[in-house]
């Protein structure tokens, strides 16, 4: 992976989580290739029986902001500086500026953490450790959205893992737009997938192992110890 492109992975998944953590309940999180497959996005959507954009960070391009999604006219604000602006001692700042464009109110103080929330928390943190290094580290959605191109199911994915085999796995959480597999999220290690995550807050390894996220949460109350308590046979 090229050293920017890897920064923007890992800065893509620093915005989009940070927001998250602002407003847990508000949006849907999926990877979305608009254009038949030219763009590479993490999209906040809104929830409800028609979800819209709202706001998406587009890997390699920008931050847009869907103006209609939050019922402002139709309208999409662009920010091409996103990638700097996350990469300053001011980047808190900068989402706030994002919140305030959308019409939503920044919470004085960071919700708890729930469990979808401390997944999309253990991939950002996870994909810091890449910066710098040789390895290829990305994730990847159990689901290929491209805008009605191809896409579907990344079967290849869940192949590599025992624990999600069976299919009552699968339908632990709510499916969105009638799939499950957008539930789950993979870390990827040159293109290779070394851990799963759901979004009810199992973390699945490729050796039958799985860990109930949320349970480690509450004993540890930070990260970095979950991230190595689930991981530290993969981290360099």
């Amino acid at each position: 992976m090229e050293p920017n492109r890897q920064l923007e992975e890992i800065m893509s998944w620093r915005f989009i989580t940070e927001f998250w953590r602002r407003f847990p309940n508000r949006f849907y999180l999926i990877e979305a290739h608009p254009g038949g497959g030219q763009y590479d996005c993490l999209v906040l959507l809104t929830k409800g029986k028609n979800p819209k954009f709202a706001i998406d960070v587009n890997r390699g391009g920008s931050v847009h902001i869907h103006k209609n999604a939050f019922g402002l006219g139709d309208d999409i604000t662009l920010h091409s500086d996103w990638l700097s602006r996350m990469l300053q001692p001011t980047s808190a700042e900068f989402l706030n500026e994002i919140a305030q464009e959308a019409r939503i109110v920044p919470p004085k103080q960071l919700p708890a953490s729930t469990p979808v929330t401390i997944v999309y928390r253990f991939i950002s943190d996870f994909l810091t450790h890449s910066t710098g290094r040789l390895e290829k580290w990305e994730c990847r959605n159990g689901y290929e959205d491209t805008s009605g191109y191809g896409g579907g199911q990344r079967h290849y994915l869940f192949e590599k893992f025992p624990g999600l085999r069976k299919e009552e796995i699968l339908r632990q959480t709510e499916p969105f737009y009638g799939k499950y597999e957008y539930n789950f999220w993979f870390l990827l290690k040159n293109d290779v997938p070394v851990l799963c995550l759901d979004t009810s807050g199992v973390a699945y390894r490729i050796d039958g192992i799985s860990h109930d996220l949320g349970f480690l949460y509450v004993s540890k109350r930070k990260i970095w110890p979950l991230i190595f308590e689930v991981a530290r046979d993969i981290l360099p």
